[in-house]
């Protein structure tokens, strides 16, 4: 069972025991993204992730900073959303205290050297580069700027290069001090708690100081225009495999739908005895990837289907993916599909939940979007109540052809698609 309270500064923290675990994740989140920047701030989260790591006070470079993390073998990364943004040291439970202070002086001293600063830009740079060159990367960019058109959700996590080499330091200082406070930040410890972890999360985090209250606005979602020649894009690049992403609106974190529509995916398109995989890539080998999912945020949602194939055969594509939905919606799902669904989801959320980090992640998850944190064992309930008339009910609610958005990365001419 997990323990939730407060430090004095308002800082959440989550404690998650795992019996036989020898690991322990250490995992801070902040409940910004992408989404809360300006227009000219875009990417800004993302950059302020990276320069985290660019040294503090007490390791001041960093060589300093990672090589005191390599030692211990330790997996260690960050990552930004459109929501949030994390950071994360996983290593042998003994050695949790070093992975506190590490994290600690990270968030709280890092130094922000003006000369790493615009040194960094290169890199991230480069990694913008390195996913608009891999159409399979890209593709959730291209296809979620296609559905929310208009609004912030729509951008690219990390900006473009023309924003990041725009940045000035005073103001990325700013967006920093705004949102990197104890009362913004949520610290997951998970896996191999010992009686000193408490003492240890007070020691290293409790001393953090706050300014005026973070601001939580964000400009609300929106989806793009209607209009049918609209819901298409086509990123023509010569490439020998094409990239389809299509989808629709969905629903925002915490609706009663949720529950169903993970079902539904699964089913869908969730595994290697999907629909969307036996009638695709099996019975016709158009395509070796294809799967369905959905994504959540505070305001919104969409579910989508994305798979990777020879550019001749994205209408045939389209079209049984079309004609899977249309059945999915008349005639439903049988009982064993049902059935089969939440074991698969059961079986895979098990094992992913021996992994202290999976742990730690779920539980930010949770305070993150949800009014009350759901243990998986409770999740798993709500799945198991799900019904055959449920999936049918968000079927209908979701599949609206004239409502679907169609993005495709490869050597395709739009006025050849049709949808």
């Amino acid at each position: 069972m997990f323990e939730h309270y407060k430090l004095k500064n308002n800082a959440q923290v989550i404690l998650v025991p795992i019996d036989g675990v020898k690991s322990a994740t250490v995992l801070v989140m902040y409940p910004v993204g992408s989404r809360y920047e300006t227009n000219k701030m875009a990417g800004v989260s993302h950059y302020v992730e990276h320069l985290m790591f660019k040294g503090t006070q007490k390791r001041p470079t960093t060589l300093k900073l990672t090589r005191e993390i390599d030692r211990l073998g330790a997996h260690y990364n960050a990552f930004t959303g459109k929501e949030y943004t994390g950071y994360y040291i996983t290593t042998d439970a003994k050695f949790s205290d070093i992975s506190f202070d590490i994290l600690s002086d990270m968030l709280y001293n890092s130094k922000f050297d003006a000369k790493e600063m615009e040194r960094e830009k290169g890199p991230i740079v480069e990694e913008i580069r390195m996913y608009k060159d891999n159409p399979m990367m890209n593709i959730d960019n291209v296809f979620e700027d296609l559905m929310y058109a208009g609004c912030p959700l729509g951008r690219d996590i990390a900006g473009s290069e023309k924003h990041v080499l725009g940045y000035q330091r005073p103001d990325v200082l700013k967006y920093r001090e705004t949102y990197y406070q104890p009362q913004n930040m949520i610290v997951i410890v998970a896996g191999g708690i010992s009686d000193e972890t408490k003492k240890q999360v007070e020691h290293y985090f409790g001393s953090g100081k706050n300014n005026k209250k973070p601001s939580q606005k964000y400009l609300p979602a929106c989806f793009g225009s209607a209009k049918k020649e609209d819901r298409l894009f086509v990123h023509k690049k010569e490439t020998d495999q094409s990239q389809l992403m299509l989808g629709f609106p969905g629903f925002k974190y915490g609706e009663k739908q949720n529950i169903a529509e993970g079902v539904m995916n699964t089913i869908l398109g969730g595994s290697m005895s999907s629909r969307l995989f036996i009638q695709i890539r099996e019975r016709r080998g158009l395509a070796y990837m294809v799967r369905s999912g959905s994504d959540n945020y505070r305001d919104a949602g969409h579910v989508y289907i994305r798979a990777g194939l020879e550019a001749k055969n994205i209408n045939k594509a389209i079209a049984l993916i079309k004609r899977e939905i249309e059945k999915m919606v008349s005639k439903g799902v049988t009982k064993k599909e049902l059935e089969d669904a939440k074991t698969h989801i059961r079986g895979s959320l098990t094992l992913s939940l021996e992994d202290s980090s999976t742990q730690a992640n779920w539980y930010a998850t949770q305070a993150l979007f949800y009014d009350t944190i759901h243990t998986p064992e409770e999740r798993l309930l709500q799945i198991e109540k799900v019904t055959q008339e449920d999936i049918v009910s968000v079927a209908k609610q979701v599949f609206d052809w004239n409502k679907v958005r169609v993005a495709i990365i490869g050597n395709v001419n739009k006025k050849d698609v049709k949808f």
